[in-house]
C-alpha cells in the first residue's frame, strides 16, 4: 500500500475545503433569488463569508502542513517601516512562524529549560523555593512558561532569532499588526546585537531582556499611536482570562513578566528620545544589571564573592536590584521595598547540598549604608518566616556579616546554620 504524501493529503483536503466554498457560493447566489426577507438574506451572507474565511485560515493551516511549518509573509512596509524607525537594514529577511498556540506553549517551555542548562531550571527551582521567590506548591518551569505564553500575540525566540505568531492572527487585524512591529524589532537588533554564546548570569540576562523586550514594546506603542492618530483606533479589551491567570501567578513570576514591558520600556523609551544613536550606543554596550534599568546612571559595583561551601555548589547567581525588590514587596509597603532594594550595591547566593539529601542556601546582600542594612536586618522575621516548605523542619536565619552586608540563611542542617551564622 502506498502511504500518501502531505502534498497529496493537502490536494484532497483543499479540494473538499474548494468544494464545501463552492456550495456556499451557490447558496449565496439561490439566497440572491429567493423571495425571503432582506434580513435573513443578510444573515445568510454574512453566514457564508464568515464559512469562507474559515475556510480560507483552514487551507493556508494545511498548506503549512504539506510544507513542514508555515512561514508568516510579512508585508514590506512593515519592514520598511521598522528600519525607518531605527535606522537599521535587516541583515537576512526576517523568519516568522505561524503555529498553533499549544505547540508555541510547549516551545516555550523547552526555550526555557535550554537557556539555563543541564538541571539549570531544577537548581532554580530549589533556590527559589528556599530564599522565597516561589511559593510552596510552585512550580518554576510552569509558571514562567504560563506568564509568556498566556494569550500570546507574537514570540521571539532570542536562540534562533526567529519569531512566531499564533496561526490564528490576522494582519487584517490592528493588534496583529502591533504584535509584529514589536516582532520585527526584537529581530532586527537581534540581528545585529546578536544573544551571546554565554550565558552572561540571571541578573544580566535580565537587564538585556529589559532593553531589547522593552524597545520592541515602545515600537508597538507608537504604532497604536500612530492608529489611534490616523484612524481613531483603540487597542481592544485585555483577556479578562488570561489577566486573572497571570494574577494567580507568584508576585515574583508576574514582576520578572511585567519588568521589561515596564520598566524596560520606560528606560529605552528615555534612549529612543535621544535618538538612534544613543539607542544604537546602549545595545552595543548593554546594562549587566537590573539596576542599571531601575537606577540608570548609577555606578556600578563590584561583585562579591559569598563564603566557601564544604561541597561544590549546585548553583551560584546574582538576584539583583531586582531579585531583592520582588523578594521585599510583598513583605513591605511599596515605598519602603523600593527604598531598601535601591540601596542595593550586589549580592550573590548560593544553593549547595547539605546533608546526605538536602540543600542549603546562603544568599548575601552588599547595601549602599549601614542605615539601609538596619532596615533590612529589622525585617529579619518576615524573611526568615517564609523562606521554603513551612512543613518542613528548616533553619532560616538574617544574620548581620557587616556595616554594610546581610546574610540570609535556609539549611537543613543546625550546624550548616551555626557554620554560616552570626559571626
Amino acid at each position: 500500500m502506498i502511504k500518501p504524501s502531505p502534498q497529496n493529503i493537502l490536494a484532497g483536503l483543499l479540494g473538499g475545503a474548494l468544494g464545501a466554498a463552492g456550495i456556499l457560493q451557490a447558496l449565496h447566489w439561490q439566497a440572491t433569488r429567493m423571495p425571503s426577507g432582506r434580513t435573513d438574506l443578510e444573515n445568510q451572507l454574512r453566514t457564508a463569508g464568515e464559512e469562507i474565511e474559515m475556510l480560507k485560515r483552514e487551507n493556508e493551516s494545511l498548506r503549512s502542513l504539506a510544507q513542514g511549518g508555515g512561514k508568516l509573509s510579512v508585508p514590506p512596509e512593515f519592514i520598511d517601516r521598522i528600519e525607518r524607525e531605527f535606522g537599521l537594514r535587516f541583515l537576512t529577511n526576517p523568519v516568522i512562524h505561524r503555529i498553533t498556540a499549544e505547540e508555541l506553549r510547549d516551545r516555550i517551555a523547552a526555550a526555557v529549560e535550554s537557556r539555563f542548562g543541564p538541571s539549570g531550571i531544577d537548581d532554580r527551582q530549589l533556590a527559589y523555593s528556599l530564599i522565597g521567590w516561589l511559593r510552596p506548591g510552585e512550580e518554576l518551569l510552569t509558571q514562567l512558561t504560563v506568564a509568556r505564553s498566556a494569550d500570546v500575540a507574537a514570540w521571539f525566540d532570542d536562540a534562533t532569532g526567529e519569531g512566531w505568531m499564533p496561526e490564528k492572527s490576522n494582519l487584517k487585524n490592528v493588534p496583529d499588526q502591533a504584535a509584529l512591529v514589536g516582532l520585527l524589532t526584537r529581530i532586527l537588533f537581534h540581528q545585529h546585537f546578536p544573544t551571546a554564546a554565554d550565558y552572561p548570569g540571571d541578573d544580566a540576562h535580565r537587564a538585556r531582556e529589559a532593553l531589547h523586550q522593552g524597545t520592541a514594546a515602545g515600537a508597538e506603542a507608537r504604532f497604536y499611536t500612530e492608529k489611534a492618530r490616523t484612524a481613531g483606533f483603540m487597542p481592544m479589551k485585555e483577556n479578562k482570562e488570561s489577566k486573572q491567570l497571570l494574577a494567580s501567578l507568584s508576585p515574583f513570576i508576574q514582576g520578572l513578566t511585567g519588568f521589561p514591558a515596564v520598566e524596560g520600556k520606560g528606560y529605552a523609551d528615555s534612549l529612543y528620545l535621544r535618538g538612534n544613536e544613543a539607542l544604537h550606543a546602549a545595545f552595543r554596550n548593554p546594562p549587566r544589571t537590573t539596576a542599571a534599568i531601575l537606577d540608570p546612571g548609577e555606578p556600578a559595583f563590584p561583585a562579591i564573592d559569598p563564603p566557601a561551601t564544604p561541597e561544590t555548589p549546585f548553583l551560584t547567581e546574582s538576584a539583583g536590584q531586582l531579585g531583592l525588590l520582588l523578594r521585599l514587596n510583598p513583605l513591605e509597603n511599596a515605598d519602603a521595598a523600593i527604598e531598601i532594594s535601591s540601596s542595593w550595591k550586589n549580592d550573590r547566593y548560593v544553593l549547595f547540598p547539605d546533608g546526605e539529601n538536602s540543600t542549603a542556601v546562603l544568599w548575601d546582600i552588599e547595601l549602599d549604608s549601614p542605615a539601609a542594612a538596619d532596615s533590612l536586618q529589622a525585617m529579619g522575621s518576615k524573611l526568615t518566616s517564609q523562606g521554603g516548605d513551612e512543613n518542613e523542619k528548616r533553619h532560616v536565619l538574617l544574620v548581620r556579616i557587616s556595616p554594610t552586608r546581610i546574610r540570609f540563611l535556609n539549611t537543613a542542617e543546625a550546624a550548616t546554620a551555626a557554620r554560616f551564622g552570626p559571626p
